[in-house]
């Protein structure tokens, strides 16, 4: 008789866990951050960083779970396991050996946005000494942290790519510093935008995107490594990269 119970409450048991491992937990913000993640209310989330994630994870038989967590509370909903992964660069994280990362996605290179009709060459730090610069509030930028301690690069720190690229389009400052694939995407899906601006092919700054899992997720996270290598060589990634670039 115990053999029979113990039998029968692993056929329930057995579907929950299974249920349970199908989904990855994955952080997004609400606002997205296209167009590596891109979150539309009414509409299925997308973006390179979740197109990669998604594919791979679909050849284990895994789903994606969208959750939400405040940017200052995400690695503590990883710890805690509320979370699964969020998309990160190492140089971001305070514990990298507390997480596990996959190998790059994509490299994000910082460049300095301007108008053609006012355009800024950029190819010294000093090419900006005496210009106000849109900036991310709470962002750094390490190559220009000496002209703005002395004031000779005015920061305007606004909370949104977006709202960065619209001051300069305005003219209320003269260059907006933001990632490339990001203001290609903005003035992409902004008419009255495209065709405006110019970028410096010097970078300001820059780092490599990856997926940060929590440690329990080390076997998947090798298995990822394998496949993404694998569409490195065979275009795929690239394929993924251009439907949004």
């Amino acid at each position: 008789m115990t053999y029979i119970k113990l039998a029968l409450s692993l056929l329930f048991i057995a579907p929950f866990y299974a249920h349970a491992a199908q989904y990855i937990v994955f952080n997004m913000p609400s606002t997205g951050y296209p167009p590596f993640m891109i979150n539309e209310m009414g509409k299925e989330p997308n973006g390179i960083m979740y197109a990669v994630l998604s594919e791979i994870a679909s050849k284990k038989g895994y789903h994606i779970k969208i959750e939400t967590s405040p940017r200052k509370r995400v690695d503590m909903d990883l710890i805690s396991g509320k979370l699964d992964a969020t998309s990160r660069a190492k140089e971001w994280t305070t514990h990298p050996k507390s997480f596990e990362f996959t190998n790059i996605i994509i490299e994000v290179r910082d460049v300095v946005f301007s108008l053609k009709e006012n355009p800024v060459i950029f190819e010294k730090i000093e090419d900006l000494y005496g210009m106000t610069v849109a900036t991310h509030l709470g962002y750094k930028y390490p190559l220009l942290n000496a002209g703005f301690k002395s004031r000779k690069i005015i920061r305007s720190d606004s909370n949104s790519e977006k709202a960065m690229l619209g001051k300069t389009f305005l003219s209320r400052t003269d260059a907006a510093i933001i990632n490339k694939s990001v203001g290609l995407w903005l003035i992409k899906h902004t008419p009255q935008w495209q065709n405006k601006f110019i970028l410096s092919k010097k970078m300001v700054g820059g780092f490599s995107y990856r997926i940060m899992f929590t440690k329990k997720w080390k076997g998947f996270v090798s298995f990822f490594n394998q496949e993404l290598e694998n569409m490195k060589k065979n275009g795929r990634l690239n394929a993924i990269v251009d439907q949004y670039m």
